[in-house]
């Protein structure tokens, strides 16, 4: 698109050049570009683009359609195939969006920061509002990832709001902290301007008096005065009623409608058809296809099309043409009388299945131009919406919805439609509607079977949302209707058991896994099985069994990997490896999560990301590894929010409070708290221990320890039937006995010591549970020789916080009895062990306990980076550094650590804050300039 007229628009041009320079120096940026129709978003990115290409950046340019919706990756797709120079080759090498959409956005981002390792990109999408789920997908996950790289996007769409996929993803982006550019018309002075520039002489004041009456909408203003280009006068401007340049083209006044109309009055009857065909087509259209759907030959309506753009109502894509304006093409739609219309999209329907277009177009005109609901329309609409779900969930629901209005409340297929409908609005969090729509079928009747399924949609959705309680209701409601074949039976008891983990009580938890595992078996349903089983290692972990944890998370995974499909996109290695890490197995369970991450990645499980995450977050956290843990636990709600999948939101906000707790930020620990307790207030569920263990530790650090205590009382109530807290961190036992005694609560004080006693008898050759038992005793009865029985025991487990622990209570106890010198060399130890886990708040308590002063310390480097500059950063952030430094990409940095691509990002967004730097390019020039500095230096 030519740059064309930019009066007024100084100081956003200045910003988006100032982003372009920034972009060439290795900083990346996005800038949403809003504001009305025609209020010149596009020319500002055309601009863009002129200037980008100016400074050598390459450039992407797409713009979205309104069918777009129905093509997955369309709208970055086609941005990135018309790229100058070319970004991404080899498009087909991708694979199927349909087969792995996740995996196919990382490929893409992968390509994409290869590219801009050698040269910045400027990525313009215009139209966002009307971009494709994936595309809107990409967005989200892209954006965000490649902020350290010199890729500008700048994303243009209407102010006015829309549920559209393209928009949400434009509102998350903002709320990351995006930055947004709201195009607002023109004041006087501009169209003042604008108007002598159009004109080529000063306007008079009647000429003025009739601009001003455009809104300060620059393309309404140009239309009113002479079209794009040529000096022509618009017939017929003065009868124009004021103020049709403040309305949305959502309610397009009859003015505006007929002044585009009268501006295209002198063209030829032929010209009129091609303008409304390509008008109800609403995409870059052949002239072969609009003449199609008036029933004429092509070659009859070829001078038409040459007439159009002369006229310039339409312009040249390559081998289509589509219409200068969306609003040129929303106004000639507009003016289409309903029947004519109706008549236009059946004929399309016809013409684009001649052409082989995408069956989710064809499905657009079918709902559009369709009377009669015969069951070979219906059934080619259910086939669309089938295919659509495997690539654009949302976009298949509304296909679906608008489906069901269509065919009215009689037709025979509407119940199992209905069912389908409500199972992907559920997929994609759309949970009022998917209830909404799930209770008004419900009312209208249906066969069980179809009922029972409609319900499980509802519960599992639920459930993966984390909203546990009311997914129970929905698995009690199925399974008890009648006549429901076990297949189905057994998912229902299979998703109900693992949501009673969380709402219920284990017995009745255990109860409905063991009946789905007894009915999966019989009926050969393997995904119930492999989830049943998964639901009882949780179970026998929960109540203490851990051994048993673990044999039947390995039974689990075996069915997993027998049968794979959907009972190995379950991934019950998440449930292995957590029974592994009860059992002290830490390199066996860090073992199975990355295996089983990589996975995920590979079957594209996205909604499996943040418990991956979660998982080895606990694992570091445990280990005293708490820098690699907080960029675990962040990737790991990051991608919780980029997806809207907040299940685990949950556990990984307590995750990230206790980190900060250890870190001594009590500040952030609250907020990373309170944000927990939102969301918890808000339905999603969680673990009894996540919330009340965390609340515990912050109001213990707070100097609160009778509220602690008192927020203990759930974890408390349910031993020793339910000792989950003490299986995942076994430490936690001596830290209750300690708070407990602290505040007299002795008798609580031996109900913990006698269930933590119970455990490690129930799991013998266990370390760490054998020296928490130890320790825990030692505190209750104040005997120094079994705590230092339990620093002994503590020797031999990879829990070294808790030896840390022990020694320190040791050390107190010596001073009680007057054995100061070892007490002082033992607390020095303590100190020692939480200075070099990043245990800060450990640390200053130890500190005190010694008689200094709480120290300002970061964590140490390794021994030959030693100096001032590399201590900013932890082991595992100097490794990211260095590989980054040589060029590496995220995933590339990632497969070299085993780690995921998401946190090997959280590692770069800690140094870049560490280090005060934003890009990529300037991280290298750091790492060289300490590496030149240390060999100055000999």
């Amino acid at each position: 698109m030519p740059v064309g007229r930019m009066v007024g628009r100084d100081a956003e041009l200045a910003r988006i050049r100032t982003a372009l320079d920034n972009a060439t120096a290795g900083t990346g940026a996005c800038l949403v570009i809003e504001g009305s129709p025609g209020i010149g978003k596009s020319r500002l990115l055309a601009a863009a683009s002129e200037y980008a290409t100016g400074l050598g950046v390459a450039t992407a340019e797409g713009r979205a359609t309104k069918l777009d919706h129905v093509a997955p990756l369309s709208t970055l797709l086609g941005a990135l195939r018309n790229s100058a120079p070319l970004v991404v080759d080899n498009f087909d090498q991708l694979g199927d969006p349909a087969a792995n959409r996740f995996w196919l956005i990382d490929q893409l981002g992968e390509r994409l920061e290869r590219y801009v390792a050698e040269r910045p990109l400027l990525i313009t999408l215009d139209n966002v509002q009307w971009a494709d789920e994936l595309t809107a997908l990409a967005l989200r996950l892209l954006v965000p990832s490649l902020t350290s790289s010199p890729v500008l996007w700048l994303l243009a769409c209407r102010t006015a709001p829309s549920r559209s996929p393209g928009r949400s993803a434009v509102e998350l982006l903002l709320q990351e902290g995006v930055e947004r550019m709201e195009l607002r018309p023109l004041d006087d002075e501009a169209v003042h301007a604008l108007c002598a520039e159009i004109l080529g002489t000063e306007p008079d004041q009647h000429l003025l008096g009739l601009a001003r009456r455009s809104g300060g909408n620059p393309f309404l203003l140009e239309e009113l005065l002479s079209g794009q280009h040529g000096g022509r006068a618009l017939p017929g401007v003065d009868g124009l009623p004021g103020g049709f340049g403040d309305r949305s083209v959502a309610d397009l006044s009859a003015g505006f409608v007929d002044a585009v109309q009268r501006h295209l009055q002198s063209l030829s009857q032929d010209a009129h058809r091609l303008l409304e065909a390509g008008a109800v087509l609403g995409r870059p259209f052949t002239v072969h296809e609009a003449a199609g759907l008036w029933g004429r030959r092509a070659v009859e309506l070829v001078a038409a099309a040459e007439e159009a753009m002369q006229q310039d109502a339409l312009m040249e894509t390559g081998t289509e043409l589509a219409f200068r304006h969306d609003l040129i093409r929303e106004s000639v739609l507009s003016a289409i009388p309903g029947p004519v219309r109706k008549v236009l999209h059946r004929e399309a329907v016809t013409v684009l299945r001649a052409e082989n277009r995408p069956a989710s177009e064809i499905a657009e005109h079918l709902i559009r131009g369709s009377s009669h609901w015969n069951s070979q329309t219906v059934d080619a609409l259910h086939t669309t919406i089938t295919e659509l779900a495997r690539t654009s969930p949302s976009t298949a629901a509304d296909l679906a919805l608008r489906t069901l209005k269509a065919i009215g409340e009689d037709h025979p297929v509407r119940p199992r439609l209905a069912a389908e409908a409500v199972g992907l609005l559920s997929t994609v969090g759309r949970l009022a509607e998917a209830q909404e729509l799930g209770e008004s079928a419900l009312k209208t009747g249906m066969h069980p079977e179809t009922e029972a399924m409609l319900l499980y949609g509802l519960a599992s959705a639920l459930k993966h949302a984390g909203q546990d309680v009311a997914a129970v209701r929905y698995t009690e409601r199925a399974l008890a209707l009648p006549s429901v074949a076990d297949s189905v039976r057994a998912r229902v008891l299979a998703i109900q058991a693992h949501a009673l983990l969380n709402a219920g009580g284990l017995t009745d938890a255990a109860v409905s896994a063991d009946q789905a595992v007894l009915l999966a078996r019989s009926s050969a349903e393997y995904p119930s099985m492999a989830l049943g089983i998964a639901a009882q290692s949780i179970a026998a972990q929960s109540s203490g069994d851990i051994a048993g944890a673990i044999t039947l998370a390995g039974e689990a995974v075996q069915i997993a990997d027998e049968y794979g499909g959907a009972a190995a996109q379950l991934h019950p290695r998440l449930w292995l490896g957590s029974a592994m890490a009860a059992a002290d197995r830490f390199t066996e369970a860090a073992a199975v999560y990355e295996y089983g991450q990589r996975e995920a990645h590979r079957f594209g499980t996205a909604w499996s990301q943040p418990l991956w995450h979660y998982h080895r977050a606990e694992l570091w956290l445990a280990r005293g590894l708490i820098d690699d843990a907080v960029a675990e636990a962040e990737a790991g709600l990051r991608m919780a929010e980029q997806l809207t999948t907040m299940a685990m939101g949950v556990p990984l906000l307590a995750t990230l409070s206790r980190l900060a707790l250890c870190s001594g930020d009590l500040e952030t620990a609250r907020t990373r708290l309170e944000c927990a307790r939102q969301l918890s207030a808000e339905g999603i569920g969680s673990r009894v221990e996540d919330l009340a263990w965390c609340t515990a530790l912050l109001l213990e650090a707070e100097g609160r320890p009778e509220q602690a205590m008192e927020a203990l009382k759930p974890l408390l109530d349910s031993l020793p039937g339910r000792v989950l807290l003490f299986t995942q961190e076994p430490g936690a036992a001596p830290r209750v006995v300690r708070l407990a005694l602290r505040t007299g609560a002795r008798d609580i004080a031996s109900v913990v010591a006698d269930a933590i006693s119970g455990l490690a008898r129930r799991n013998p050759g266990y370390v760490s549970l054998a020296a928490a038992d130890t320790h825990t005793r030692g505190l209750l009865e104040g005997d120094p020789a079994m705590l230092r029985a339990a620093v002994e025991a503590y020797q031999d487990s990879p829990r070294t916080p808790l030896r840390a622990e022990a020694l320190e209570d040791l050390g107190a106890a010596m001073q009680h009895t007057g054995h100061r010198h070892e007490a002082t060399d033992l607390i020095r130890e303590a100190l020692d062990l939480f200075t070099t886990a990043g245990l800060r708040m450990d640390a200053d308590r130890v500190s005190e306990r010694l008689g200094r002063p709480p120290e300002v310390r970061t964590a140490a480097g390794p021994p030959q980076l030693a100096s001032l500059a590399w201590s900013q950063l932890t082991r595992s952030e100097i490794k990211v550094a260095r590989l980054v430094a040589e060029g590496l990409t995220n995933r590339e940095v990632a497969a070299r650590l085993f780690l995921s691509p998401h946190t090997v990002d959280s590692h770069l967004r800690h140094i870049f804050s560490k280090l005060g730097l934003s890009s990529r390019v300037a991280l290298t020039r750091w790492v060289l300039k300490q590496d030149a500095a240390a060999e100055a230096e000999g």
